[in-house]
């Protein structure tokens, strides 16, 4: 069996890195917020909130209960979807992609993809 844990190129890496750079850079240009993770992005955009993440809110709270169904840690998100607030699952590597999107008036799907 082949069990050697898959690990990026260097070069990968750098881009990547880079990459991240970029984002937080244009995060704080236009007034982004991000989660302490950066997996998770906040923000407005003609007055309609926002949330851009790789993963779900009901996801992240999961692991908050064992397998009986006791809490072990705080909930880090509401425990309903908030109605006022569009959910779009995506990678973070993508969110400059979305905003301006967004911004431009296009119609996005729960992925981010243009409808």
């Amino acid at each position: 069996m082949y069990n050697r844990k898959w690990k990026p190129s260097k070069t990968k890496a750098r881009e990547f890195a880079r990459k991240m750079e970029e984002i937080e850079e244009f995060c704080a240009q236009h007034g982004i917020s991000a989660s302490s993770t950066n997996d998770s992005y906040y923000f407005t955009v003609e007055g309609k909130k926002y949330r851009v993440s790789n993963h779900s809110i009901e996801s992240s709270n999961k692991a908050a209960f064992d397998e009986f169904g006791n809490q072990k840690r705080e909930l880090y998100h509401e425990t309903e979807r908030l109605e006022d607030v569009c959910y779009i699952h995506a990678s973070k590597t993508r969110i400059i992609d979305i905003y301006n999107d967004l911004v431009a008036g296009y119609k996005l799907d729960g992925r981010g993809n243009r409808v």
